[in-house]
């Protein structure tokens, strides 16, 4: 067989993988959300210690920051602690295939009890194996685009990293 009929017959060939690909991409693009979030689900589980706070542009004061503790449960579960003593609890619903990585954390229940009020604070997220970034704004307010939290935005951003166990 000639050259030219050899490479006409593997470019045939690549190009047939590639459409079976992209019609199998486009035929699991359901799925893949869900795995993405399956494992950044996964890369969460675990104890986070906050390192940086900024508040609708202010810092916090870093001995403050310091006794700020995560737990993030499997099932999609976290409480926050401060000195030890519950602050929150409730729920991450993750969508790790927008840009950037979106998240909503609703709050079931704070220091008080069981919230019964709207408390869905929408947010974007980076994630890395032991350290992960957080902005997000109050009830009601749109999903940050930046990770800023800029004077009169209302954001909060958020710098965790993991603690061992």
């Amino acid at each position: 067989m000639p050259r030219s009929r050899i490479a006409a017959a593997v470019l045939r060939v690549v190009i047939g993988v590639v459409i079976a690909v992209v019609l199998s991409v486009e035929g699991s693009a359901q799925r893949l959300p869900a795995v993405a979030g399956v494992t950044d689900l996964a890369t969460l589980v675990g104890t986070w210690r906050a390192v940086s706070i900024e508040a609708d542009g202010t810092l916090s004061q870093p001995e403050d920051v310091a006794k700020i503790t995560v737990v993030n449960a499997g099932d999609g579960g976290w409480t926050v602690m401060v000195g030890g003593k519950l602050v929150a609890r409730g729920t991450n619903e993750l969508a790790p295939w927008s840009v950037p990585k979106g998240i909503d954390f609703v709050v079931a229940e704070d220091a008080n009890g069981p919230v019964t009020e709207n408390r869905r604070h929408l947010g974007i997220y980076e994630l890395e194996s032991n350290t992960r970034r957080l902005c997000f704004a109050p009830p009601g307010a749109e999903r940050p685009t930046a990770f800023s939290a800029t004077k009169g935005s209302g954001h909060v951003l958020v710098t965790f990293e993991r603690i061992a166990e």
